[in-house]
């Protein structure tokens, strides 16, 4: 999984190790010093036996794989100015906290530890700045949102050839596909009836044995580029039938069973809409971070666009060193979304 502090997933293992002792250095280094202290014209970030450490001499020693965390301390800076925190996106932050904080325990003892050093890669000092970086992430997601709504017909055409579209599902638990209990049987005689006579929406909160049962059976959007997503809970078989159907279809029953549970599925999938004019204009929660991320996954390195877009706002003071790595650093970025085809 990566990214999990991004896109509630975990980032690479190295990139923690390396970025964070790096990090950990510089707060070190640097929580006795006072704050404004400057040699020769130049910010110092630390203060040694042997003299003072500045900012220039800092990121003129970082290396190659360092690259990430200066972009990301940029970054960072962009977005905070950028975006003023309304009571709105405090608390989205907030229930970002929560998330992240009850799936980082469920998943690793000690959490609070990981977390901190899960951070590190994105500029911050240790788990007590989870908040911070929840606060950044959920105005960088309303910055970009600001940037492609004003972009979006420049936009737009690279997710229509992606074949974009919002589907509903019905799926039921069977112990043997191919020999079903009278029970299981019945229930699919059912949902088979009742769609005939209903809606879509009406039989899968009646009928579906999934969580979408209690929001009319909606799943959200998806396009081709979701069968490669890391982040799909829906089997490939799924997703590439509703990529077949046209708006208002409704799919054969599908069979997939989960290679590491054995539980065996049936699944039925409906298209609801395949405009995307109107599903970017969806008043689902769900479904419009979904298209606001397939607008930055389809159109190649737009997320480090858009903070260029912003930077150039702001009267950001960097030196040529810094400034070169930063943009050597993003158009890297650029040039590994082309080249892979994923959104880093």
């Amino acid at each position: 999984m990566r990214d999990f502090l991004r896109d509630n997933w975990f980032v690479v293992v190295i990139a923690v190790v390396i970025i964070g002792f790096v990090s950990y250095f510089i707060y070190d280094s640097t929580k006795y010093n006072v704050s404004g202290t400057t040699s020769d014209g130049e910010d110092v970030v630390a203060s040694t036996n042997k003299g003072d450490v500045t900012a220039d001499d800092l990121y003129d020693e970082m290396s190659a794989s360092d690259s990430s965390l200066l972009y990301n301390l940029y970054r960072n800076e962009v977005v905070d100015q950028s975006i003023e925190t309304t009571d709105d996106l405090q608390q989205d932050a907030d229930d970002l906290k929560d998330q992240i904080d009850s799936t980082a325990e469920q998943q690793v003892s000690d959490y609070k530890s990981y977390l901190g050093q899960e951070l590190a890669a994105y500029g911050y000092n240790g788990y007590d700045e989870l908040d911070d970086y929840c606060l950044m992430s959920v105005k960088q997601k309303e910055m970009n949102r600001r940037y492609v709504k004003k972009h979006y017909d420049d936009l737009k055409k690279a997710v229509e050839d992606q074949n974009p579209r919002t589907i509903s599902i019905i799926q039921i638990s069977v112990s043997d596909p191919d020999n079903l209990t009278s029970d299981e049987q019945k229930k699919k005689d059912n949902i088979d009836s009742a769609l005939s006579k209903q809606s879509f929406a009406k039989t899968a909160t009646a009928y579906s044995e999934d969580s979408t049962a209690s929001d009319e059976g909606v799943y959200g959007y998806v396009d081709g580029k979701t069968t490669e997503s890391s982040s799909s809970s829906l089997d490939e078989s799924v997703i590439n039938a509703a990529l077949d159907l046209k708006k208002g279809e409704t799919s054969d029953w599908i069979t997939v069973t989960d290679s590491d549970s054995g539980t065996s599925y049936l699944y039925k999938v409906h298209v609801d809409e395949t405009d995307l004019n109107k599903i970017y204009k969806s008043k689902n929660d769900t479904i419009k971070d979904q298209v606001l991320n397939a607008f930055l996954t389809d159109n190649t390195g737009l997320e480090y666009t858009v903070v260029q877009s912003y930077a150039k706002k702001l009267d950001i003071k960097l030196s040529k060193s810094t400034k070169k790595k930063i943009n050597a650093y993003i158009e890297e970025q650029k040039k590994g979304d082309d080249s892979s085809d994923e959104e880093n």
